[in-house]
């Protein structure tokens, strides 16, 4: 499988080098959907972490091979090979501790029948109510200090991001794991009943939060996380979620609806955001003016990213030894504050000041080099 993926990274890289971008993206991606296809078919889950990763991250990378803005840059062999690498890396962490696994594996079925009769409702549904109120309250603590709610403010296109008191801000985002609690907590609980009326409460929560704090990354996180959940759950649960459309027309409608007030609701946060095509525009820069924004958006959010990446490789001076990857560990526990010299010795390398993204090796690399990423993939898998 590894011998396929370097021949197909290759050829990628070929075209790439000889100018034929398009080429060079169908190739990459084409191989990264192979990539999910082979891992799907060996372990039999959809949710696995070998697949998404070739799916997102490969896959990912081929789209930006497009270079469809004026902002990115040619790519150079370090880019290449830091991606090429992960998923090798990547890919003989998961065997190694597979092997391992197989020595070590006991019969956990008896423990897990267990765990199901033993499964309280009552404390997971108080769970649930528990965290609503704790990030509830820690969301009207941030709007007395910053006296105004992101939705609310007018023509403000970064009243999202300045909605942001330093630690409780983290606790109030805690809000998009709810619906993924309510969601497993309805394959465990014995009655379901009370299990759904968690599920639509934790779902309303969510998307008025989401709309509140008009974000749209949150909103997509807590919806994606909980379809996971569901996909994995249902799985362990010997539900099979296409069986269940098929059977039960309440579920496909609901499904349905839910999709399209997702998509109404995902458009009202753009427009409350107060960033208008125009401004958009101005921050992409695409190479094609008229393309349509539902396009260059979702592009520039996957692109750029590389585009960062190999802006850092190519304007890095120094490695950070370890400070890039410890940096939440020095903001969380305010030892920033002590000293201001951290972020200001490795700054942020991007393509724009307000294009801040940027991809999963992107810290490992300013840490270490192509030996940060090796080991930070290799511990992934």
């Amino acid at each position: 499988m590894l011998f396929i993926y370097t021949i197909g990274y290759f050829i990628g890289f070929l075209f790439y080098h000889y100018g034929f971008n398009m080429i060079a993206s169908g190739v990459i991606i084409s191989l990264a959907i192979f990539l999910y296809y082979l891992e799907y078919r060996k372990k039999k889950r959809i949710i696995n972490v070998n697949g998404l990763f070739a799916l997102g991250f490969i896959g990912g990378f081929g789209l930006s091979l497009l270079k469809l803005s004026k902002l990115s840059s040619e790519y150079n062999i370090i880019t290449f090979i830091a991606v090429y690498i992960s998923y090798f890396a990547l890919y003989l962490g998961d065997f190694v501790s597979t092997k391992k696994k197989k020595i070590i594996s006991i019969d956990v079925s008896d423990v897990e029948k267990k765990e199901n009769e033993l499964y309280d409702d009552r404390k997971a549904e108080r769970l649930i109510v528990i965290l609503i109120v704790v990030t509830l309250i820690s969301f009207l603590i941030e709007v007395m200090i910053l006296k105004f709610v992101p939705l609310f403010t007018i023509n403000t296109p970064h009243a999202y991001s300045t909605f942001h008191v330093f630690m409780l801000h983290y606790i109030t985002t805690f809000y998009v794991f709810i619906p993924s609690f309510a969601v497993c907590n309805f394959f465990m609980a014995h009655d379901k009943k009370r299990a759904i009326i968690f599920i639509i409460i934790s779902y309303v929560y969510i998307v008025i939060m989401a709309l509140l704090l008009v974000s749209r990354a949150q909103l997509i996180t807590g919806v994606v996380l909980s379809i996971f959940v569901v996909i994995i759950c249902s799985a362990d649960s010997k539900i099979i979620l296409s069986e269940l459309f098929k059977k039960n027309k309440k579920a496909s409608v609901f499904l349905v609806i839910s999709v399209m007030l997702f998509i109404i609701l995902y458009i009202v946060i753009t427009i409350n955001r107060a960033h208008d095509v125009k401004y958009l525009n101005g921050i992409f820069e695409m190479k094609n003016e008229n393309l349509p924004i539902f396009i260059a958006q979702p592009y520039m959010y996957i692109a750029n990213n590389y585009d960062n990446f190999n802006v850092m490789s190519e304007q890095l001076v120094l490695h950070s030894k370890g400070l890039r990857m410890l940096y939440p560990f020095f903001t969380l526990t305010g030892l920033k504050f002590f000293n201001a010299d951290l972020a200001v010795a490795f700054p942020l390398f991007t393509t724009k000041e307000e294009l801040t993204t940027v991809t999963l090796l992107y810290d490992a690399w300013y840490d270490f080099g192509i030996t940060g990423v090796v080991i930070f993939a290799a511990v992934l898998g």
